[in-house]
């Protein structure tokens, strides 16, 4: 039952949760932020009055296009949103969450026109993983656009992706035939603009970015000059094949490029498991360090229920990414941010605690009155338990803790038995530095 449970899990984390989604519309704009989109899809355009339904899974010639996204302007700055509302909501609530509102179709040339005229310098270009409908794959590039506040345009790459969790071979094979499309964005955005390029792919996307960016900058080396950012969130790519083959192809243009992983994330723990081998997504034992490449390991960072999509959906990743982006900040000098020696290398652990141990406060515990001291009750739900877990601290070692019985709710730490090192790292975060 456990392994179901866990299988079950990860397919989800993988997919995204793909559903079919009700159009909403908004009566007063006043409250609201408007995000625009710029989409680029090898998805068929299916012409559905529904927006939600508009581009399908099958393949299809370039679209191209700008499409609204309806963000309330009470809406809180990196919030981790519910995973139920995020991604299963039939319809979803615009006064509490974001929404495609529209959606307009342009030309190539036009659209290049339209970005050019948006006066901005720089562009992130984002490409999407595997299970993801081209509806999702527009609140996650507002959303990325909204939290960075990254003043400029974001611009989505969407291939076709089946949107169906047991169809992983199939996105496999989409992805690849879509790589030809994806380089062709590229070439344009180099050619017809002037913008600064900052690249972003997450999980199956890191396959296409990698593969193009080689094909790319073999031809084209005036280019990396023009490249500002790579980044790597979450990459479902062979840890072997990367740090063998493709780490070293990208590192030899200079590129400023940073790999983001995590020792918590379900989605690449079960594509370990389908394709025999580490993920270049996963941290821990599996972490790749490389020289010039930056690595973050992510593993303590806010995320998601199932820990694929802290690049977006925590604050503390965003952080990060915003510091660098927005605030131009090097790595060396950004927050939270602790270099951890390894073999002849070093990367980054993303350390966003700064309180002591006996500060035993946040959204997921709370200290006994009168208990023995690193006893733990836990406060949340069952949804958030499975996100509130001492290894999701850092906490890997099974002798460092023990459960009482399960019925108490309780979790009692056994700091003797913990490294220092392990044992700080157990510091459970204010709520207000969550919200912050």
């Amino acid at each position: 039952m456990r392994s179901l449970l866990f299988l079950m899990l990860g397919l989800a984390a993988l997919a995204g949760c793909a559903q079919n989604v009700r159009q909403v519309s908004i009566g007063d704009l006043e409250h609201f932020k408007i995000m625009p989109v710029y989409y680029v899809t090898d998805r068929k355009d299916t012409h559905d009055a529904n927006l939600n339904k508009r581009f399908d899974a099958e393949r299809a010639q370039v679209s191209y296009g700008i499409s609204s996204i309806a963000i309330p302007s009470s809406y809180p700055k990196a919030q981790v949103p519910s995973f139920l509302h995020w991604n299963l909501s039939l319809k979803r609530d615009p006064y509490k969450n974001l929404a495609l509102l529209a959606m307009d179709n342009y030309s190539e040339q036009l659209f290049f026109r339209q970005l050019n005229q948006t006066g901005a310098n720089r562009a992130l270009i984002f490409i999407h993983g595997f299970n993801t409908p081209f509806e999702r794959a527009n609140r996650i590039s507002a959303k990325l656009n909204y939290d960075l506040d990254f003043n400029g345009p974001i611009i989505l790459f969407s291939w076709p992706s089946l949107a169906t969790t047991t169809r992983y071979a199939a996105d496999e094979a989409n992805l690849a035939w879509s790589e030809p499309d994806f380089e062709h964005l590229l070439i344009n955005l180099f050619e017809q603009t002037d913008l600064q390029v900052n690249l972003m792919a997450h999980s199956l996307g890191n396959r296409a970015l990698t593969n193009t960016l080689i094909r790319l900058l073999d031809d084209h080396p005036e280019w990396i000059q023009r490249i500002n950012a790579v980044i790597l969130a979450a990459p479902d790519i062979d840890a072997g094949n990367f740090e063998r083959f493709i780490g070293p192809e990208l590192t030899q243009y200079g590129l400023p490029m940073t790999l983001y992983t995590s020792s918590n994330d379900l989605a690449l723990r079960l594509s370990r498991r389908i394709h025999k081998n580490p993920r270049a997504g996963e941290a821990g034992d599996f972490i790749i360090v490389l020289p010039g490449m930056d690595t973050i390991d992510a593993s303590l960072a806010e995320a998601e229920l199932l820990g694929h999509e802290y690049y977006y959906q925590g604050p503390h990743a965003v952080a990060d990414l915003h510091q660098w982006l927005v605030q131009g900040i090097h790595v060396e000098q950004r927050k939270y941010l602790k270099k951890i020696p390894l073999n002849d290398g070093y990367y980054w652990q993303l350390q966003p605690f700064d309180y002591p141990v006996k500060t035993l406060i946040s959204i997921c515990f709370s200290k006994i009155a009168g208990a023995p001291i690193g006893s733990l009750k836990f406060l949340g739900s069952k949804e958030e338990s499975m996100a509130c877990t001492l290894r999701r601290y850092g906490v890997t070692d099974s002798g460092c803790y023990h459960r009482k019985p399960a019925a108490n709710g309780l979790l009692s730490l056994n700091a003797r038995m913990c490294p220092r090192e392990q044992t700080e790292n157990i510091q459970i975060r204010y709520v207000d530095s969550v919200n912050n």
